[in-house]
């Protein structure tokens, strides 16, 4: 008599404590994930709202559509203060002051300040200082006016700023 079943090979099961490793992994990644997106909104939800006046800078990219690259006078350290020259790679601090309606840079410092509003930047080559507020993607077709809002000095930039100097663009508004 010949018998057809055949015995099948036992289906190996991971033991506890690969599926812990991998669910660790797993957690690890989607922490690290959900960290930068709360790190990233963190100035537009607990910032406090400033708005600062923007310099012309071409807003147009052929391979990214309509956005805007911003300028402001305090992205310059010397625009500010002239004697003020950190070297590229530094961490800045521009202490800023209400003028009007707006703001505006009073001074750079090394220094973290203790109180009031600043932003916090880093030195780029030829004496420019990033903030993360440099750019803004904006509705297609929307570009060219605010080219022309920002070069008839009519477009504001409202920022929303931490307490340890982050800065989150919010909104372009034309006034």
């Amino acid at each position: 008599m010949h018998n057809d079943t055949q015995l099948e090979a036992p289906v190996p099961v991971a033991p506890a404590r690969d599926r812990g490793l991998l669910l660790a992994a797993v957690g690890l990644q989607l922490l690290i994930l959900v960290g930068l997106v709360v790190w990233r909104i963190g100035p537009l939800v607990n910032g406090e709202a400033i708005t600062v006046p923007v310099e012309p800078v071409d807003p147009r990219d052929l391979f990214r559509g309509d956005y805007v690259i911003l300028s402001y006078a305090f992205s310059r350290a010397s625009a500010v203060d002239g004697a003020f020259s950190p070297a590229e790679g530094q961490t800045v601090y521009a202490v800023l002051t209400r003028d009007g309606n707006h703001w505006r840079a009073e001074r750079f410092t090394y220094q973290k300040p203790t109180e009031g509003v600043f932003l916090r930047g880093k030195v780029l080559s030829g004496g420019r200082v990033e903030y993360g507020i440099e750019s803004y993607f904006v509705q297609e077709g929307t570009g060219r006016k605010y080219e022309d809002a920002v070069r008839s000095r009519t477009l504001i930039a409202e920022l929303r700023v931490t307490r340890d100097g982050t800065a989150a663009l919010h909104a372009l508004k034309i006034e």
